[in-house]
C-alpha cells in the first residue's frame, strides 16, 4: 500500500509542463461521511487520440482534494491556481453539477457538458413522467421482490439504481428486450403454461413500448462510441445525425432534436476546434476503480488512499516507478494527507471512544 502512495504521491506531485493548450477533466465524488473528493486530471490538447477513447496512461493528475464542503467559490480558487501553473485552460469537461458549473464560470474556463451526462438528461426527461416506462420499471421491480429466492431467481431484473437510472436504461433495455424473446418463443410453441412464460408475460403487454425503447438504446450506444472514439468533429456529427435519422417515434424525435442542438451549443464554445472532447468517463471509470480497493474498509470513508487515482495516471514503466519510490517518503504521504485530506472517519471515531463516556458519575472506557 505504501507503492501505491508513493506512486500516486509522484504523479500528483510531478512537474507538469506550462502549456497554452490544457484540457482538464473534473468530478466530485461522495463516500462516507461529510467528505467529497475533487478530482482534476489534465491532458494537453495534442496529446489527445482521437481515434480511440481516452486510457488513464493519456492523462495527468492534477488535483485531488477532500472537504466537507464544496462551493462554487472554493473550486474557483483551486482552478485559478492551477491555471497559473499550467498555463491556459482550454476549456473543461465535465457534469453539470452546481458546484463545479460555477467554479468554472467564476475562473472563466469554458464547460463543455459531458455528453454522457447531457444524454441521462435528455432521457430523463423524456421518460421521467411517462406512464408506461414508470410501469415497466415498477413491475421490474416487483418481479425481483417476489423470484429473488426463488428457483426462477436466475430470471430476475438487474437493480435499478435510483442515481443513474436514466444513465443506464441499456440495462432495462436488454433486459427487457432477452425476457420478451423468452416470452414471444415460449408462446409460439404454445408452451403458456411453462413457469418461465408466467412470470414474464406481463411484458407482453408492453411489447410496442419495449422496441421503441430498443431502438432508441441501440441509436444512443452507437452515438456515445462515436463520439467518446472520435470527439466531436464533421464526421461524428454527421454519423450521429444518420442514426437519429432512423427514430421516428415521439420520443426518438424530441431526442434527434435535443442532441442536434447540444452538438451546435457545444461547437460555438470552442469556435475553432475541429475536434472536441466531450466526454469524461474516465474520471468516472477513476472512482469505481477507487472504490473497489475500499470495499475492504468501507467505514473509513475517504482516506490517502485516494492516492491511487493520481497512480491509474502511471505508465509504470521501470524509470517512473524508481523515481516515485526513492523520492517520495512515508513523511511526505503524512504530510499531504494532513494538508489534503484530513482526518479519517476511523481516527475520528477512534479518538472519540477513546475518551470514554461518564454514566452516572462513573466512566466507561
Amino acid at each position: 500500500m505504501n507503492w501505491v502512495h508513493k506512486i500516486g504521491y509522484y504523479e500528483l506531485n510531478k512537474k507538469k509542463k506550462i502549456a497554452n493548450d490544457w484540457i482538464i477533466i473534473l468530478d466530485e465524488s461522495v463516500q462516507l461521511g461529510q467528505e467529497k473528493v475533487l478530482v482534476i486530471f489534465g491532458i494537453r490538447k495534442k496529446d489527445i487520440d482521437f481515434s480511440r477513447p481516452l486510457q488513464f496512461h493519456d492523462l495527468v493528475a492534477l488535483r485531488i482534494i477532500a472537504k466537507p464542503t464544496w462551493n462554487g467559490e472554493k473550486i474557483r480558487n483551486i482552478l485559478v491556481e492551477l491555471e497559473h501553473e499550467l498555463g491556459t485552460i482550454i476549456y473543461a469537461v465535465g457534469d453539470y453539477g452546481s458546484d463545479i458549473r460555477k467554479g468554472l464560470e467564476l475562473a472563466g474556463i469554458v464547460h463543455i457538458h459531458d455528453i454522457t451526462h447531457r444524454i441521462a438528461l435528455i432521457v430523463e426527461k423524456l421518460y421521467k413522467t411517462d406512464t408506461e416506462y414508470l410501469l415497466v420499471t415498477q413491475k421490474m421491480s416487483d418481479m425481483r421482490v417476489k423470484y429473488a429466492q426463488s428457483k426462477l431467481s436466475y430470471l430476475i431484473p438487474p437493480k435499478q439504481r435510483k442515481k443513474s437510472r436514466y444513465q443506464n436504461i441499456k440495462t432495462i433495455s436488454d433486459w427487457c428486450t432477452k425476457a420478451l424473446a423468452i416470452v414471444e418463443n415460449k408462446k409460439a410453441l404454445y408452451q403458456q403454461n411453462d413457469e418461465q412464460y408466467a412470470a414474464l408475460q406481463w411484458l407482453l403487454e408492453h411489447t410496442s413500448f419495449i422496441l421503441d425503447l430498443s431502438r432508441i438504446n441501440d441509436v444512443i450506444c452507437k452515438i456515445e462510441q462515436l463520439i467518446k472514439c472520435n470527439g466531436l468533429c464533421h464526421y461524428s456529427e454527421k454519423m450521429c445525425l444518420l442514426q437519429l435519422a432512423q427514430l421516428k417515434g415521439s420520443f426518438g424525435l424530441q431526442l434527434r432534436e435535443k442532441l442536434q442542438s447540444y452538438f451546435i451549443e457545444t461547437k460555438k464554445l470552442i469556435p475553432t476546434a475541429k475536434k472536441i472532447l466531450v466526454t469524461s468517463d474516465i474520471i468516472e471509470s477513476a472512482f469505481g476503480k477507487y472504490k473497489n480497493y475500499v470495499t475492504l474498509n468501507p467505514m473509513a470513508g475517504i482516506t490517502n488512499l485516494v492516492l491511487s487515482i493520481a497512480a491509474f495516471t502511471s505508465r509504470l514503466n521501470e524509470n517512473e516507478i524508481k523515481k516515485a519510490l526513492e523520492k517520495t517518503t512515508i513523511n511526505d504521504i503524512k504530510k499531504w494527507t494532513r494538508t489534503f485530506v484530513g482526518q479519517t472517519i476511523t481516527q475520528k471515531r477512534r479518538i472519540a471512544f477513546a475518551k470514554g463516556t461518564k454514566i452516572s458519575g462513573e466512566t466507561i472506557l
